[in-house]
Protein backbone atom coordinates (compact mmCIF):
# COMPACT_ATOMS: atom_id res chain seq x y z
CA UNK A 1 0.00 0.00 0.00
CA UNK A 2 2.84 2.44 0.75
CA UNK A 3 4.20 2.20 -2.77
CA UNK A 4 0.96 3.73 -4.09
CA UNK A 5 0.89 6.65 -1.69
CA UNK A 6 3.30 9.53 -1.65
CA UNK A 7 5.34 10.24 1.43
CA UNK A 8 3.72 13.65 1.56
CA UNK A 9 0.23 12.18 1.83
CA UNK A 10 1.38 9.78 4.55
CA UNK A 11 2.87 12.67 6.51
CA UNK A 12 -0.42 14.54 6.10
CA UNK A 13 -2.19 11.61 7.74
CA UNK A 14 0.37 11.68 10.57
CA UNK A 15 -0.42 15.35 11.13
CA UNK A 16 -4.19 15.12 11.00
CA UNK A 17 -5.34 11.75 12.26
CA UNK A 18 -4.18 10.82 15.75
CA UNK A 19 -5.79 7.39 15.65
CA UNK A 20 -3.80 6.50 12.52
CA UNK A 21 -0.46 7.93 13.67
CA UNK A 22 1.18 4.70 14.83
CA UNK A 23 0.09 2.44 11.93
CA UNK A 24 1.04 5.08 9.34
CA UNK A 25 4.42 5.76 10.97
CA UNK A 26 5.06 2.01 11.04
CA UNK A 27 4.23 1.86 7.35
CA UNK A 28 6.73 4.64 6.63
CA UNK A 29 9.42 2.99 8.76
CA UNK A 30 8.98 -0.43 7.15
CA UNK A 31 9.02 1.06 3.64
CA UNK A 32 12.17 3.04 4.43
CA UNK A 33 13.92 0.00 5.86
CA UNK A 34 13.07 -1.98 2.75
CA UNK A 35 14.53 0.77 0.57
CA UNK A 36 17.71 1.00 2.64
CA UNK A 37 18.20 -2.78 2.77
CA UNK A 38 17.76 -3.08 -1.00
CA UNK A 39 20.27 -0.34 -1.85
CA UNK A 40 23.78 -1.81 -1.94
CA UNK A 41 25.49 1.58 -1.51
CA UNK A 42 23.46 2.25 1.65
CA UNK A 43 24.20 -1.13 3.16
CA UNK A 44 27.90 -0.42 2.68
CA UNK A 45 27.50 2.92 4.49
CA UNK A 46 25.98 1.12 7.47
CA UNK A 47 28.81 -1.38 7.88
CA UNK A 48 30.39 -0.87 11.27
CA UNK A 49 27.22 0.68 12.75
CA UNK A 50 26.16 -2.62 14.31
CA UNK A 51 24.15 -1.81 17.40
CA UNK A 52 20.62 -1.54 18.71
CA UNK A 53 18.99 1.88 18.49
CA UNK A 54 15.81 2.52 20.51
CA UNK A 55 13.34 5.20 19.43
CA UNK A 56 10.33 6.49 21.36
CA UNK A 57 7.59 8.86 20.23
CA UNK A 58 6.95 10.05 23.73
CA UNK A 59 3.55 11.72 23.51
CA UNK A 60 1.86 8.80 21.74
CA UNK A 61 3.54 5.94 23.63
CA UNK A 62 5.08 4.38 20.52
CA UNK A 63 8.41 2.58 20.86
CA UNK A 64 10.47 0.75 18.30
CA UNK A 65 14.02 -0.30 17.89
CA UNK A 66 16.35 -0.80 14.98
CA UNK A 67 19.00 -3.46 14.96
CA UNK A 68 21.82 -2.65 12.57
CA UNK A 69 23.75 -5.79 11.74
CA UNK A 70 26.25 -6.29 8.92
CA UNK A 71 24.88 -3.35 6.94
CA UNK A 72 21.21 -4.30 7.24
CA UNK A 73 18.41 -2.72 9.24
CA UNK A 74 15.89 -4.72 11.21
CA UNK A 75 12.80 -3.15 12.80
CA UNK A 76 10.89 -4.31 15.84
CA UNK A 77 8.03 -2.62 17.67
CA UNK A 78 8.45 -2.22 21.41
CA UNK A 79 11.36 -1.61 23.74
CA UNK A 80 14.67 -3.41 23.77
CA UNK A 81 16.55 -3.34 27.09
CA UNK A 82 19.78 -4.11 25.21
CA UNK A 83 19.60 -0.88 23.18
CA UNK A 84 22.75 1.12 23.78
CA UNK A 85 21.43 4.32 22.19
CA UNK A 86 18.00 5.76 22.90
CA UNK A 87 16.24 8.77 21.45
CA UNK A 88 12.87 10.25 22.34
CA UNK A 89 10.84 12.50 20.03
CA UNK A 90 7.45 14.12 20.17
CA UNK A 91 4.93 13.43 17.43
CA UNK A 92 5.29 17.01 16.18
CA UNK A 93 9.09 16.77 16.02
CA UNK A 94 9.21 13.49 14.12
CA UNK A 95 6.77 14.95 11.56
CA UNK A 96 8.95 18.05 11.20
CA UNK A 97 12.01 15.86 10.62
CA UNK A 98 10.21 13.71 8.04
CA UNK A 99 9.06 16.88 6.26
CA UNK A 100 12.61 18.23 6.24
CA UNK A 101 11.69 21.29 8.33
CA UNK A 102 14.38 20.49 10.90
CA UNK A 103 17.20 17.96 11.10
CA UNK A 104 17.67 15.60 13.99
CA UNK A 105 21.00 17.29 14.72
CA UNK A 106 19.37 20.73 14.90
CA UNK A 107 16.60 19.35 17.11
CA UNK A 108 19.21 17.88 19.45
CA UNK A 109 21.17 21.14 19.57
CA UNK A 110 17.94 22.99 20.46
CA UNK A 111 17.12 20.51 23.23
CA UNK A 112 14.00 19.26 21.46
CA UNK A 113 14.75 15.57 21.79
CA UNK A 114 15.99 13.34 24.55
CA UNK A 115 18.97 11.03 24.00
CA UNK A 116 20.86 8.43 26.01
CA UNK A 117 24.12 6.95 24.75
CA UNK A 118 27.49 8.11 23.59
CA UNK A 119 28.27 10.65 20.88
CA UNK A 120 29.51 8.13 18.31
CA UNK A 121 26.28 6.14 18.58
CA UNK A 122 24.32 9.38 18.26
CA UNK A 123 26.20 10.24 15.09
CA UNK A 124 25.47 6.76 13.71
CA UNK A 125 21.77 7.15 14.54
CA UNK A 126 21.67 10.58 12.86
CA UNK A 127 23.26 9.13 9.72
CA UNK A 128 20.89 6.15 9.64
CA UNK A 129 17.86 8.41 10.06
CA UNK A 130 19.16 10.90 7.47
CA UNK A 131 19.74 8.14 4.90
CA UNK A 132 16.29 6.78 5.67
CA UNK A 133 14.57 10.16 5.13
CA UNK A 134 16.58 10.95 2.00
CA UNK A 135 15.78 7.62 0.37
CA UNK A 136 12.11 7.87 1.32
CA UNK A 137 11.92 11.31 -0.31
CA UNK A 138 13.64 10.03 -3.46
CA UNK A 139 11.39 6.98 -3.72
CA UNK A 140 7.99 8.53 -3.02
Amino acid sequence: MVNRESLRSLISILEQEDDKFIPVLEKIIKAGIKIVNNAEELREELLGYDDIYQTSVLDVGYNYWLDVSEGKLFYKKGSNPEATFKVGYTKKLIIQILKGEISGTDAFMKGQLRVEGDLSQGLHYVKIFRLFVEKMNESY
